[in-house]
C-alpha cells in the first residue's frame, strides 16, 4: 500500500523539486543583478534592507538580514549575518553566527508565544506584540578575523584588527587589535604593543586606496 501511495505521489514530487530548484537558480541570478561586482556563490539570500558593497565575496549558502557589509571582506560558507555592520579587510570563516536574537527571561516563559503575535509555531496566544528587543545591533571594525563556528551575540562590539579564534562565544565588546577566545571568549594577547595598535588605528589605512596601502 505505500509503495503504491508513492508511486502515485512521485509525479508531484518531482514537479516540487522542479519547482524549489527553478526558485534557487532564480535567486542567484537575482544576487548578481542586485550586487554587481560582488561575487556570490550559490544558495545565497538577503532580505531588501541589506547592503553589500562591491568586492566582497560570499561563499555558499551565507544568510544576510539588516546588514551592511563594506569592501574586501569575505564569509566562508553557511554563515548567518543579522542586524550587523561589518568593516573592510574582514576574514569571516565558515559556520559563524552573528546576531541571533534574544528571549526576554522576566516573562512567565521565554517561548515566543508569550510576546509575538506572529511566532514559529503560529499560535496567536496574545492580542498584541509586547514591547520586547529581540534584536541588538552589532558593529564589527576593519580588519578582524573570526575563526570557523563563532558565535557572536547581540550587541557586541568588535574592535579594528581584533582577532575571535575558532569556535569562539563573544558575549562582550572586544578592544583594537585583541586576539580572543573561549566560551565565553576572553582576552589572549594583543596582536601589537599599545604603541603600534594607536598608530594602526589613527593611520586608517583602511579607507586607502588599494593601490597606496600596498605601497607601504
Amino acid at each position: 500500500m505505500n509503495k503504491l501511495k508513492r508511486i502515485f505521489l512521485l509525479p508531484f514530487g518531482y514537479i516540487k523539486k522542479a519547482l524549489e530548484l527553478a526558485n534557487e537558480g532564480a535567486r542567484d541570478i537575482e544576487n548578481k543583478i542586485r550586487f554587481k561586482n560582488t561575487i556570490i556563490d550559490k544558495g545565497c539570500s538577503f532580505d531588501q534592507k541589506s547592503i553589500i558593497h562591491p568586492f566582497v565575496h560570499l561563499l555558499e549558502n551565507c544568510t544576510i538580514n539588516n546588514s551592511e557589509i563594506k569592501p574586501y571582506t569575505y564569509l566562508g560558507k553557511n554563515c548567518v549575518v543579522q542586524n550587523t555592520t561589518i568593516g573592510k579587510f574582514c576574514s569571516i570563516a565558515n559556520d559563524v553566527l552573528i546576531g541571533l536574537g534574544n528571549h526576554p527571561l522576566d516573562l512567565l516563559s521565554t517561548s515566543p508565544l508569550f510576546y509575538r503575535l506572529h511566532n514559529p509555531l503560529q499560535i496567536r496566544l496574545i492580542k498584541k506584540d509586547l514591547d520586547i528587543i529581540e534584536y541588538k545591533p552589532i558593529d564589527i571594525g576593519n580588519d578582524v578575523w573570526i575563526g570557523t563556528r563563532s558565535i557572536i551575540m547581540d550587541g557586541v562590539s568588535i574592535g579594528h584588527g581584533a582577532v575571535v579564534a575558532a569556535n569562539s562565544v563573544v558575549t562582550k565588546d572586544i578592544p583594537p587589535y585583541a586576539i580572543v577566545g573561549g566560551v565565553p571568549a576572553k582576552i589572549i594577547k594583543y596582536r601589537f604593543e599599545e604603541k603600534k595598535v594607536v598608530e594602526l588605528i589613527e593611520s586608517k589605512w583602511w579607507e586607502k586606496q588599494l593601490k597606496e596601502i600596498n605601497k607601504k
